[in-house]
């Protein structure tokens, strides 16, 4: 389930386009009354339906995208509000990590708080609805209008990745994102530098943020949190990877599970953990070499290597180049 806050502003943009609403909402699974409150819970399903729909009936293949970037913060409700009281950028996106379930079921999220950069990344929890496209390009231009909105300064992120591919059709994500996007990732996901993150959010009060939080907690109540093996292994290994890839016994430790069952659990997920390392390691190294300065062996050992030479290695195998050509062709 999902409030049907977003819902009520997209039938608000059909309704003065001039579109009959009763069909439109039939056809996604959805009512009148479903949309008259922005506290109504809906079916998530339905939500990603409507919203498919509205882009293809106002023929505005950059829907979502204008519609993250049309709302203020404060229109997303008591999870805007908490991200309006945190202290500061990163704290903001702590909280809306740990709270999205109290206005959204259908989304998993993840915050990765790895040195240089950070990354809130967010898919659908259903894998059949992650091939749609304008609901994650909602949020992600909702995050970035966010962000500057908090701080009251050009809090940019570095990068905006999408799980969807690249459309055919001209969509301005340079204009509305301001950062280079990156599609056909296994995550959707906004990331920010440290030097962003340390933003104070101007106004916040933390009195006001504590009667919020404790809000949450009651709506949330002991239901434990969706378990994501795959995303609870790359955190683990992300906070502990500068001084080498965790070995693996310590890994399945940590998980409260022998070695064999997190092999095991791991292979019904179709991965391995070295595949997991080399993800991550792979998609740092990408982001150091086109988003920062950090000369080579910095970078061999933020990534928990003793140096270079089996970064430049490994680098070729993961791109057909060498690291200093693949940070050339991406400046």
């Amino acid at each position: 389930m999902i409030e049907a806050r977003w819902a009520t502003y997209i039938a608000d943009d059909l309704r003065r386009a001039g579109h009959r609403l009763e069909g439109l909402l039939k056809e996604a699974g959805l009512s009148r009354a479903d949309v008259a409150s922005p506290e109504t819970r809906i079916s998530y399903a339905s939500y990603m339906r409507l919203i498919e729909q509205a882009a293809l009936l106002l023929a505005e293949p950059g829907y979502g995208l204008k519609l993250g970037a049309s709302h203020d913060v404060r229109d997303n409700g008591l999870l805007g509000f908490i991200a309006l009281n945190s202290p500061t950028l990163r704290d903001a996106l702590v909280n809306i990590e740990r709270y999205i379930r109290v206005t959204n079921e259908g989304t998993d999220a993840v915050l990765e708080l790895a040195g240089p950069v950070s990354a809130l990344r967010f898919r659908d929890a259903d894998p059949a609805l992650r091939r749609l496209r304008q609901n994650s390009e909602r949020v992600a231009a909702q995050f970035v209008k966010a962000a500057r909105e908090l701080t009251r300064a050009k809090a940019t992120p570095v990068r905006v990745e999408f799980i969807h591919a690249r459309p055919n059709q001209r969509i301005d994500y340079q204009g509305i994102l301001g950062c280079p996007v990156r599609f056909r990732a296994e995550w959707d996901a906004i990331i920010f530098s440290e030097e962003t993150l340390r933003l104070p959010v101007i106004g916040a009060d933390n009195r006001l943020l504590r009667t919020l939080e404790a809000a949450c907690r009651k709506i949330i109540g002991p239901q434990p949190r969706k378990d994501d093996l795959i995303h609870s292994v790359r955190e683990y290994i992300v906070q502990r990877l500068a001084k080498g890839a965790p070995a693996f016994d310590d890994v399945a430790a940590q998980f409260n599970m022998s070695s064999k069952t997190l092999e095991r659990r791991l292979a019904e997920r179709k991965a391995s953990y070295r595949e997991v390392v080399d993800g991550i390691r792979r998609d740092l190294a990408k982001h150091y070499l086109a988003n920062t300065d950090l000369r080579l062996h910095q970078i061999a050992y933020a990534l928990g290597y003793s140096e270079p030479g089996p970064l430049v290695r490994a680098f070729k195998r993961w791109t057909a180049s060498t690291p200093m050509q693949y940070r050339h062709k991406y400046r």
